[in-house]
């Protein structure tokens, strides 16, 4: 492992870890944190293409898979209109493709959805009992996918999860 990954690595996790704070306090996903996101991700790529001797992130499977990962963010937007889900969390799904691109962004977002449905059945369930607040009833969704970002990342390459998520994705983009 070199020290550029390492770095990539720290990064990575800082930042997840700042998605998920800050969705769990506050309900929302600061613009800055979407913005450092992008900029350190793309400089990061760009160095790579252009800088002797930087190497990309690890796990990168190349442009197109980037790309797709980042632009898999555009179909929440309808979800958005209908108010079911915010603005924050759609960001949050397009950075997560570009650190992490198309196929463990999948898999983020199924593990993130079981998550945030443990969650509503939960929430159903207390209510029934207890008068629940407001905040309450919001899912921290983001929370949700960024603690599935850092159990994904963490998946070996050479899992079957990762293996047939990775063929299967491959094969429908």
């Amino acid at each position: 492992m070199y020290p550029g990954e390492v770095l990539w690595w720290l990064l990575f996790a800082s930042w997840n870890l700042v998605l998920i704070y800050n969705d769990l306090r506050y309900r929302r996903v600061p613009n800055t944190l979407i913005v450092v996101g992008f900029a350190a991700q793309l400089l990061w790529l760009l160095a790579a293409a252009l800088v002797p001797g930087w190497h990309y992130p690890p796990r990168w499977t190349g442009w197109q898979m980037t790309l797709a990962g980042f632009l898999a963010a555009v179909p929440f937007l309808l979800l958005w209109g209908r108010r079911w889900m915010g603005a924050g969390d759609i960001k949050a799904i397009a950075i997560l493709g570009l650190l992490l691109g198309f196929a463990p962004l999948m898999m983020v977002l199924v593990i993130a959805s079981l998550l945030a449905g443990l969650h509503a059945v939960t929430y159903l369930a207390v209510s029934r009992y207890w008068a629940l607040t407001h905040r309450a009833r919001q899912l921290p969704y983001a929370m949700y996918m960024g603690i599935a970002a850092l159990s994904v990342a963490l998946i070996p390459l050479n899992s079957v999860w990762y293996s047939w998520c990775f063929s299967w994705c491959s094969t429908a983009s």
